[in-house]
C-alpha cells in the first residue's frame, strides 16, 4: 500500500521554446520547464521515481546552447540534488529500495550511481530501445542523454539490480503503462492513495497538453501522446505532468 507521495523539485531547464512544448504551435514564445523526483512511501518500503541531474551539464548546455540560446541551459541548486532533499527529511539513498526511471535521459538518471542499494526498475520495451539499441540516436548524442559514468554503472556496478518491466503491477498500489510519445522508455505511473489514483507523466510536460489535448512538440509520436492522454483522462484522479514548473512541491496531499 502507498502511504505517501513527495514531488522533489530537482532542477531547472530554464525556458524553452514554444513548439517543444506544444506541437506545431507557440513559434514565438518561451515556456519554463523544471525537472523533479518523486518519493513514493509504501508498505515494502521507499521508491523513487527518477534521480535528477549529473553534476557535470557541460555537454548537455553545450548541445542546448547551438540549439536555441542560454535561456534553456539546464541547471540545478545543490539543495535540489536529490540526495540532499532526501537528507532534509532524515533518508539517505541507501534508505531507497527501488528506483524506477522514466524516461531513460540525463535529467532522470544522471544521480543513479548514487544508490547501491537498490533495485532498479526500466522498461523493457524502452530498454532495448533507448539502452541497448545499437544504433546512434538521429537526435542526440549518447554521451548526452546517456553518459558514459552511467552507462559503466548500469552494465557493471548494477548489473544484478535492474529489472525491466512491462505493463502491470509494480507494487501493492502502484502500476506503470508504457505510454512512448515522448520517448521509446517513457511509462506512466499510477499510484493509488486513498482510493484514487494519482498518475505521473512525461507525455504531458504541462497541463495545457492535457487541457487542450495537445501532444509535446519533442515527441516521437504524437498519436501515442493523444492515446496517452485519453488514457490517463479516463483512469485518473489527478495527473501530474513530469516537467510542469507549476507542480507543488513537498507531501502531495490527497483529499
Amino acid at each position: 500500500m502507498i502511504k505517501s507521495i513527495r514531488i522533489m523539485k530537482v532542477g531547472d531547464h530554464g525556458e524553452v521554446p514554444g513548439p517543444e512544448v506544444f506541437w506545431m504551435r507557440e513559434f514565438n514564445s518561451w515556456v519554463k520547464l523544471s525537472f523533479f523526483s518523486f518519493l513514493v512511501n509504501t508498505d515494502d518500503g521507499y521508491l523513487l521515481i527518477n534521480t535528477g541531474l549529473p553534476d557535470d551539464l557541460y555537454l548537455r548546455n553545450k548541445f542546448l546552447k547551438e540549439w536555441a540560446g542560454e535561456r534553456c541551459r539546464f541547471s540545478f541548486k545543490e539543495e535540489e540534488k536529490v540526495e540532499n532533499q532526501l537528507k532534509q527529511i532524515g533518508l539517505s539513498t541507501d534508505d531507497i529500495s527501488r528506483v524506477l526511471i522514466t524516461p531513460v535521459q540525463d535529467y532522470t538518471i544522471g544521480r543513479i550511481n548514487l544508490f547501491n542499494n537498490s533495485k532498479l526498475f526500466f522498461s523493457e520495451r524502452g530498454w532495448f530501445e533507448d539502452v541497448v539499441n545499437p544504433r546512434q540516436s538521429p537526435f542526440l548524442n549518447r554521451d548526452i542523454y546517456l553518459p558514459r559514468y552511467v552507462r559503466e554503472n548500469l552494465f557493471e556496478d548494477a548489473w544484478n539490480r535492474i529489472e525491466l518491466i512491462k505493463d502491470g503491477q509494480l507494487l501493492d498500489g502502484l502500476h506503470v503503462k508504457w505510454t512512448g510519445c515522448h520517448h521509446r522508455s517513457s511509462m506512466s505511473i499510477i499510484a493509488e492513495i486513498k482510493g484514487k489514483r494519482i498518475c505521473i507523466t512525461d507525455s504531458a510536460f504541462v497541463k495545457r497538453n492535457l487541457e487542450e489535448n495537445l501532444p509535446i512538440g519533442i515527441a516521437e509520436d504524437i498519436y501515442e501522446c493523444i492515446d496517452a492522454y485519453a488514457y490517463l483522462k479516463d483512469n485518473c484522479y489527478t495527473i501530474i505532468p513530469a516537467y510542469d514548473s507549476e507542480n507543488p512541491t513537498g507531501e502531495l496531499k490527497v483529499e
